[in-house]
């Protein structure tokens, strides 16, 4: 059954992909986002959803009529130069891992095209609107359910998404909730539907409760410094105190002990805790590796048993951190934070050129927010206000897990170019047309 609908529902997605492009972007970030294919076992696994999805978007852009005009901005212009050192560092890389990494060089790519995609095609508040919704539909709505197995279970159930997914790792997972429950509560404030708007603010509650049933240390933390965050920034601080206390207070109903005993370890875990050890291992091997290679040792580069057995005798006293020797039967680990992932794939021009890209997107957010208030597009303010917030739950979480090329991050830097040359440019342009318009028609009254 759930392969007919699958299948029913990607023939839907063509047709309207076809005949509006933005559709199709919006399509894009669901099916990556949602990852309909955890949810079927039959046929419907085999069809290629977000290729052939990707493929007819640019297709519907080739023949899309009224084509917004395009040019690239410094954000693009870097993230084109972070693409070119990524390929050079794959090519130049004597990772054991090099096919794999080629594969992930390929999902980044990936991830870069659609970033093009928005930026080509979106140009109005409802193409925004719709890929706001599609992530929502897709992190937030499978958030939510996970978080009603948690409640139903009285916390036995721990939050994760699918095997095999970009966000199936619970750490993942609970920074993409972290990111999505901004876009949640700019959905509030759009919807005039008293129901809807009734249900968004439940789903933003279970996404809450979501990232305490991940049991993700970082995720916690990160959606404390959020709400702290979003307090901040809130001119509803009341009410959203109110909705925080009884948030609260229905999962201390829930949570086990083992949850409250895994919070507690954060304050020890330089020192007690393996697993946090063995980041700081992967951590220290990131900037090993980045000290003899100028591009890095590619896409995984930390999970390279090469580069693990080289610097595994030199870093017991390397950095600020003391770590005990690493075994010689331990496996190579993942980086656990996009910084020390970056720096470790694509070396420190890699970091650099990251950096600079969440910076200039963190600075023209401010700007989008002062800017829309003086044209009085209150949307337009309250969704920069919002994607502010996600950036620093991601910028926060994503401190502990391996997410530097997590899409969702991209969309909001692409949706954050329309807003800024397509949106709040338009009143401006509309403006000077009519004031022209206007003109022209005295001249030729006087006349």
């Amino acid at each position: 059954m759930r392969d007919i609908a699958v299948t029913l529902l990607f023939f839907f997605l063509i047709y309207y992909t076809l005949r509006k492009p933005f559709i199709g972007v919006a399509a894009w970030a669901w099916i990556t986002l949602a990852f309909p294919a955890g949810w079927a076992w039959g046929f419907s696994t085999n069809f290629r959803m977000n290729f052939s999805i990707a493929i007819l978007t640019f297709v519907g852009y080739v023949f899309m009529k009224n084509k917004p005009k395009f040019r690239l901005d410094t954000t693009s212009f870097l993230l084109v130069i972070l693409w070119l050192c990524a390929l050079i560092s794959t090519m130049t890389s004597q990772s054991l891992l090099i096919d794999f990494a080629w594969g992930k060089f390929s999902d980044f790519s990936k991830v870069l095209l659609f970033y093009l995609a928005i930026i080509l095609i979106v140009s109005k508040k409802v193409h925004i609107d719709t890929i706001i919704w599609s992530v929502v539909l897709s992190v937030s709505s499978f958030a939510a359910m996970e978080a009603v197995k948690f409640l139903l279970s009285f916390g036995g159930h721990r939050v994760a998404g699918f095997q095999g997914h970009i966000i199936g790792d619970r750490n993942d997972l609970a920074v993409a909730i972290n990111m999505s429950i901004p876009l949640i509560l700019y959905l509030v404030g759009q919807t005039k539907h008293k129901m809807l708007r009734s249900g968004l603010m439940a789903l933003a509650a279970l996404n809450v409760l979501a990232i305490i049933g991940s049991y993700s240390r970082g995720g916690f933390v990160g959606l404390v410094i959020l709400a702290g965050y979003f307090f901040l920034k809130s001119n509803r601080k009341f009410v959203w105190s109110i909705a925080i206390l009884i948030t609260l207070g229905i999962a201390s109903a829930f949570v086990p002990s083992q949850w409250a005993e895994r919070m507690n370890t954060v304050s020890t875990a330089s020192t007690q805790d393996n697993s946090f050890i063995g980041r700081i291992w992967a951590w220290k091997i990131s900037v090993k590796i980045a000290n003899d290679n100028f591009f890095g040792n590619s896409f995984l580069a930390t999970q390279d048993p090469i580069a693990w057995h080289q610097y595994r005798e030199e870093i017991d006293n390397f950095g600020p951190i003391a770590t005990p020797p690493i075994p010689e039967e331990q496996f190579a680990k993942a980086a656990h934070s996009i910084y020390f992932q970056v720096l470790g794939d694509i070396g420190y021009i890699g970091l650099v050129l990251y950096l600079w890209v969440l910076y200039l997107f963190y600075r023209r957010l401010n700007r989008l927010v002062k800017k829309a208030k003086q044209l009085n597009i209150e949307w337009c303010e309250h969704l920069a206000r919002m994607m502010s917030i996600s950036l620093v739950g991601f910028a926060i979480t994503g401190a502990n897990v391996s997410l530097a090329y997590f899409d969702l991050i991209y969309v909001l830097i692409a949706m954050s170019f329309v807003l800024e040359r397509r949106i709040l440019v338009e009143p401006v342009s509309s403006n000077r047309e009519t004031s022209r318009h206007n003109f022209i028609r005295k001249r030729a009254m006087q006349g």
